[in-house]
């Protein structure tokens, strides 16, 4: 079975995966996926197998494979289902976004991909597996950015779509930078430079929002 875990073209993989139809054969599925997601995230793609997943999952490997036929479509099922979870955060933000003041949406949008990061630790892993081109993890980071500008766009309807564009793309350089600060377990101080990249990204949107004034006094909460 281990010829099982390589790589196959998409001719023989994709269109074998089998989607539950039942309550029971979904409930199924949701333990493969956790398990994958505990195997991925301790293991990495690479050292992960099929066989550790189902013993996580307390299934049979036959099972395993009735529904993910190699590991490239279970990890990139995983994905899809991380991305899902991570859009849907980002477009009920989106829809809070007008409502919200620059200080509670600097906030929210700095801890953001620190909060997923720590509830999906397998995320890491599969996104960034050197030589790894699953279909997932295709336009990652450009699904991310287009959902970030529509929360910029929805707090300023007026802004142009290339000026969001590049305003999302700083907004997301300091969210992944929250990111690679709080992966540094060793460093005492993560806390305190995850509020100073808060305070960076309040005066950022006070400026993106054309009120450059509100930063100064709103830093001083």
């Amino acid at each position: 079975m281990a010829s099982r875990n390589a790589s196959h073209s998409d001719d023989d993989v994709r269109a074998d995966a089998k989607a539950p139809r039942r309550e029971r054969g979904r409930a199924r599925v949701a333990a493969l996926l956790e398990g994958a997601g505990a195997e991925f995230a301790e293991k990495g793609f690479d050292a992960a197998t099929m066989t550790a997943i189902a013993a996580r999952a307390g299934a049979s490997i036959g099972s395993l494979y009735q529904f993910f036929p190699t590991k490239d479509v279970l990890a990139d099922a995983l994905l899809e289902a991380y991305l899902a979870t991570l859009m849907e955060g980002l477009g009920q933000l989106r829809e809070a976004a007008p409502t919200l003041d620059v200080a509670t949406l600097a906030h929210r949008l700095t801890r953001a991909l620190v909060a997923f990061r720590a509830a999906h630790p397998a995320f890491a892993p599969l996104v960034e597996t050197p030589g790894r081109s699953l279909p997932a993890v295709v336009g990652v980071r450009e699904r991310i950015r287009a959902e970030i500008a529509a929360v910029l766009r929805a707090k300023a309807p007026g802004m142009k779509a290339a000026e969001a564009q590049v305003r999302a793309a700083v907004v997301q350089q300091l969210m992944k930078a929250a990111v690679a600060i709080q992966s540094e377990a060793s460093f005492a101080h993560r806390g305190a430079v995850i509020d100073d990249l808060e305070r960076v990204m309040m005066r950022y949107l006070d400026e993106t929002f054309g009120d450059p004034g509100a930063g100064a006094s709103r830093g001083k909460r």
